[in-house]
């Protein structure tokens, strides 16, 4: 049954909808199972999940967040959507505890939602960057720091949320020798990855150790020639997910040997139009 396995989430933005991939079948090549959420996407990217709930970026059309509960995991219920009006051109989304942080390209700043008293009603609390974030198109964090990719000047912003209704900056790692127009970001361990769409660098994920994450030390980069267009990120156990957006697939590496020299496995990309989000489903709790 559905709930008792493992399963991955691809959107789509040609084709606003999310696939549905079977991790638990293969987690290297894993096959199509599903497509869900025609009808009510719009250029949807970034994803998050709290237990039973899924949140999905529209960019596009109403640019809100559409939510749906996934008991099963396989046929996703519609159940409603937040943000329409507040967000503006939305893309990146984070769960940290019980708040969601989502990225605005438009305006250059974080949204933050709470939650907890109603996970199919998230209230907005505060917004945050104006002036600091230059095209924000990623989010990762390392306990309570978090990592917000700044598209438009290939830098890295680093704020600690501590205390998500008001975060406070740190300062910002990264430059044009490093990273060039960053998009997704994951953590694994103590190792940050950032997708380099394009640009000097683009095609590969540069890779830094954030032993000490309020200072990232850039290491190397990977993916010279097997990647195109990565955007988000997604890791189940030891195997690491980059989704290439202009070729449409998954690109698939192992971290068990080396986090930081990953080898490269394959690739697969079932039924993908302009993927661009992805997340890891686990199974529900006993």
């Amino acid at each position: 049954m559905s709930f008792r396995r493992t399963f991955l989430y691809v959107t789509n933005i040609n084709t606003d909808n999310i696939e549905i991939f079977d991790l638990s079948t293969n987690a290297e090549n894993p096959p199509s199972v599903g497509l869900f959420g025609e009808g009510l996407l719009s250029s949807p990217c970034g994803m998050a999940i709290e237990a039973n709930t899924l949140y999905v970026v529209n960019a596009g059309g109403p640019q809100n967040v559409q939510i749906f509960d996934i008991t099963n995991r396989t046929n996703p219920v519609p159940v409603g959507n937040f943000g329409g009006g507040d967000l503006s051109n939305p893309n990146a989304i984070l769960l940290f505890g019980a708040y969601l942080f989502i990225t605005n390209l438009n305006t250059s700043t974080v949204a933050v939602y709470h939650t907890g008293i109603d996970p199919h009603n998230p209230q907005k609390v505060t917004e945050f960057g104006g002036g600091e974030l230059n095209l924000p198109n990623g989010l990762a964090n390392f306990a309570n720091i978090l990592y917000i990719s700044n598209a438009f000047d290939s830098t890295i912003e680093i704020y600690d949320i501590t205390d998500p209704e008001s975060p406070v900056r740190i300062g910002e790692f990264g430059d044009s020798d490093e990273i060039t127009h960053p998009i997704g970001l994951a953590v694994f361990g103590n190792t940050l990855y950032v997708a380099n769409f394009d640009g000097a660098h683009g095609n590969t994920i540069s890779v830094y150790n954030i032993e000490d994450p309020e200072n990232p030390q850039f290491v190397r980069r990977f993916g010279s020639g097997l990647l195109s267009g990565p955007t988000e990120m997604a890791i189940f156990i030891d195997l690491l997910y980059v989704v290439n957006e202009n070729d449409n697939s998954i690109e698939v590496f192992d971290l068990s040997e080396d986090p930081r020299d990953p080898s490269h496995i394959g690739e697969f990309s079932g039924n993908l139009s302009e993927p661009f989000g992805i997340i890891v489903v686990e199974p529900l709790a006993p």
